[in-house]
């Protein structure tokens, strides 16, 4: 999977913007604030509908305008695609592949996957439980069309049986009216919850492979998936894919929690309290690893969503790495910079050249940025 073509309009501080991607790695170089960044958050934005660092849409088109437009073209293999997305202010976006309108923005994943990396991953590690569900949402949800649609159906399901909760809480509602949205919490959870101990279980086993060999086997990574419900630990092997015994865990905490849940208004049982364990040597990375070890923790997992991402997909997904070389140490630079050569199309943003070495420059496509142009 590949970006052949990129067009922007109006997007950011892009005029206009029409290149043509003639390799597989593209190192985008030019000082600060000169749109580096805003290049790789437009294929991330085609990929994803939606920014990596914007909360509104209205953010990403050019001030003084109205309208912002992106487009690319997709080499998939197999059967290329063409993304467009016009962004009108105050107005929902507009999304076609090969110029057939999406009804609903999840059907553009998958047309293009990515996999982002950039120093504020270190937030994977470091920061709380939410920033490692979305990642696995993420990823999920740009190989499993089944995921997209449970996720989807969940936030509904979650929503109202709050706003229930809420009433209940206020003595507004009948309690009894929380039988029919345990039941839907519970059918959706659960295929939630069984997909993404399935995910971790693949994303470990890469991660520990790709993390022994940065380490040269002096550590060891685990990643392991903490349901809402207890340590992993505490689940069977099997369990995972029995989903009367998962069902039935579901449900007992279900009925456990009850009484808070009505004191609080809050829904307290779910996979919107999921989260995931980072360990070295079995030691918890957030709390007692060191800033390079966080680091590397970090980079493996990434290299591991590529190869979990081509074992769901049969295709690698696209790279972008923003300001990420001048983080990591010479071996670990070559290490990453020599895995994703000649396998994985990779837009890497950087002020200079100097921390690349000169084989990999031969291979890349050197684009400079001054301003929003290209120079």
């Amino acid at each position: 999977m590949r970006v052949c073509h990129l067009h922007l309009n109006s997007y950011r501080n892009y005029d206009h913007l029409d290149l043509k991607v003639t390799s597989q790695l593209c190192v985008i170089v030019g000082a600060n604030a000169q749109g580096k960044t805003n290049l790789l958050e437009a294929v991330y934005y085609l990929a994803t509908a939606r920014s990596f660092r914007a909360h509104k849409d209205d953010e990403l088109i050019k001030h003084g305008v109205d309208e912002a437009f992106l487009g690319c073209t997709v080499d998939r293999e197999v059967n290329p695609s063409e993304i467009r997305i016009r962004l009108t202010r105050n107005r929902p976006k507009q999304i076609t592949v090969n110029a057939r309108p999406l009804r609903r923005h999840l059907d553009l994943f998958g047309h293009l996957n990515v996999v982002t990396f950039s120093p504020d991953d270190l937030q994977l590690v470091k920061g709380g439980p939410g920033e490692r569900r979305r990642f696995l949402d993420m990823e999920l949800s740009q190989v499993s069309g089944a995921y997209r649609h449970d996720i989807a159906t969940y936030q509904r399901v979650l929503r109202q049986r709050n706003n229930l909760l809420k009433e209940i809480s206020e003595r507004r509602a009948d309690p009894e009216l929380l039988q029919a949205w345990d039941l839907q919490l519970l059918d959706t959870g659960c295929r939630i919850m069984a997909r993404r101990a399935t995910a971790v279980k693949q994303l470990a086993h890469f991660a520990r492979l790709v993390h022994h060999e940065i380490t040269r086997g002096g550590e060891r990574l685990t990643i392991r998936y903490r349901p809402f419900f207890g340590s992993t630990d505490e689940v069977g092997e099997g369990e995972w894919e029995d989903s009367e015994s998962l069902r039935a865990r579901f449900a007992k905490e279900i009925k456990r929690l009850r009484q808070f849940e009505m004191r609080r208004g809050l829904t307290l049982v779910g996979p919107q309290r999921d989260d995931l364990e980072f360990l070295i040597n079995d030691q918890d990375v957030r709390s007692f690893g060191s800033q390079g070890q966080q680091r590397t923790c970090v980079l493996a997992t990434k290299l591991a969503e590529i190869e979990f991402m081509r074992a769901q997909t049969g295709m690698y997904p696209v790279l972008l790495l923003d300001d990420v070389m001048s983080e990591l140490d010479e071996n670990r630079r070559h290490y990453f910079l020599g895995t994703v050569s000649g396998r994985v199309q990779t837009f890497i943003t950087a002020t200079g050249l100097e921390t690349f070495p000169q084989e990999f420059l031969s291979q890349s496509q050197v684009i400079r940025i001054v301003r929003g142009k290209l120079s």
